[in-house]
């Protein structure tokens, strides 16, 4: 049964991503390349259960009348997964390039970053839509279920 104030599944979960692509991007500012890579590796694999876990567990019981049918979320997942790893092959290249000087360091820096924007926005209109939307018209022992196990 749909609630006006349920419990913060979907925000736990995209904090603990947000979080961990935010440590990549530190590292990408300090041109730590090969950290960066990590993390981005891991949070990728992270990105992939979750987008997983919605789309298994949770957007089969989106009711009809939905603000939004799946279809939306699903497409939005393959946007979101497309731009990841797009943005890794360009992490990937960064990590394997030795880098000549002060400003060929900053410009593979300013790349990355620049890079990383549209995945970064489409997260974050993601995000928002399951928040004000899937979160409420999801029940909540669904929600608990589909994420337990599951850091956040």
């Amino acid at each position: 049964m749909p609630t006006s104030n349920p419990p913060a599944y979907f925000e736990r979960q995209h904090e603990r991503l947000d979080a961990l692509l935010h440590a990549h991007l530190l590292d990408i500012v300090g041109a730590d390349f090969g950290a960066a890579l990590e993390r981005l590796r891991r949070w990728r694999q992270e990105l992939a259960q979750h987008i997983e876990i919605e789309n298994t567990r949770l957007l089969p019981h989106v009711p009809e009348g939905a603000r939004w049918a799946p279809r939306v979320y699903l497409l939005e997942h393959e946007r979101i997964a497309l731009l990841a790893d797009e943005h890794l092959q360009r992490v990937q290249a960064a990590a394997r390039q030795p880098l000549q000087g002060e400003t060929e360091r900053r410009r593979a820096v300013l790349a990355l970053l620049d890079g990383a924007h549209a995945l970064r926005h489409v997260l974050e209109h993601h995000h928002e839509r399951e928040h004000m939307a899937l979160a409420h018209e999801l029940p909540l022992d669904l929600q608990r279920a589909a994420w337990e196990g599951v850091p956040g």
